[in-house]
């Protein structure tokens, strides 16, 4: 773990976002941005240039998420609106984007920015713990039932959001997803996938989960959602299990894999079983 993030991790959540917000404050004061970028200062949810890593994933959402302009499209863990900006140019007036994060300024600047211009765009603030980003209540992920009806999205994805979740948590939004998604349809989720091939690049890598628990391990034991990365073998069968079938595994370089990767994080297409519970 770098020094940078170790120290990061020690300070109070709260305390975190106005740290971000000073060191970008003369960038975002002097540089000129598209009115659909949030200032730097107040993006939480990852490195690189917003719309370039918003556009990268776009293009996977649509090689493997078979939407269409008229879709219902379900965003996770939607943040400060990265991953939702691309779709504004993709989805017509019969189509409909739904998305839901923990911190709630995120979810205000999406709503002022994008639901303004674009009505069919709706974000939800929902106040669940998570010790990297919210710790405003004590309400659990592992508890929390989505906020729409059985069988609503065409297409869900979550980005660097299981990377941020305990098992329990993982367990109740497999769920959750089983439930909201139509049959027969996709989810792509990202993961950190523990296998002998990334165990053995982690050592000498930026990530280095070196706190294993049963089936998973954690990359800090003081912020432990900070990082969480699943047993392959643990992780499939869960998923399996939840009534899905896992058309791709398309691995990332996080642990230092360069060969075929084709992102950071791993990504994992999953394909709703026909007859697949809705509970």
């Amino acid at each position: 773990m770098s020094l940078i993030r170790n120290i990061y991790y020690k300070l109070p959540v709260s305390l975190r976002y106005v740290v971000r917000r000073l060191v970008y404050l003369p960038s975002d004061l002097f540089s000129k941005r598209d009115e659909l970028v949030p200032p730097k200062g107040m993006i939480y949810t990852g490195t690189g240039d917003y719309l370039k890593v918003g556009d990268m994933f776009f293009k996977h959402f649509q090689t493997y998420g078979n939407f269409t302009p008229e879709s219902t499209i379900l965003d996770i863990g939607s943040g400060i609106g990265r991953m939702s900006i691309p779709f504004t140019k993709f989805l017509n007036s019969k189509g409909s984007y739904r998305g839901f994060d923990v911190v709630k300024k995120g979810v205000n600047w999406c709503t002022k920015h994008i639901t303004s211009k674009f009505p069919n765009f709706q974000f939800t603030y929902i106040p669940l713990k998570n010790d990297l980003y919210n710790l405003s209540t004590t309400d659990k992920a592992s508890n929390y039932k989505f906020p729409y009806k059985d069988n609503e999205f065409d297409f869900v994805f979550l980005t660097s959001v299981f990377t941020h979740m305990l098992p329990d948590d993982v367990d109740n939004y497999l769920n959750e997803i089983g439930r909201v998604l139509k049959s027969n349809k996709r989810c792509l989720a990202t993961f950190f996938i523990l296998d002998d091939v990334s165990r053995a690049l982690m050592v000498n890598s930026d990530k280095h989960f070196k706190y294993p628990r049963k089936n998973y391990a954690l990359m800090s034991e003081r912020v432990k959602e900070a990082n969480v990365a699943y047993d392959k073998e643990y992780l499939f069968k869960l998923i399996q299990d939840k009534g899905f079938r896992i058309e791709k595994y398309l691995e990332g370089s996080w642990s230092g894999k360069t060969d075929n990767v084709l992102s950071y994080q791993d990504i994992l297409i999953l394909k709703k079983n026909l007859n697949a519970s809705d509970t």
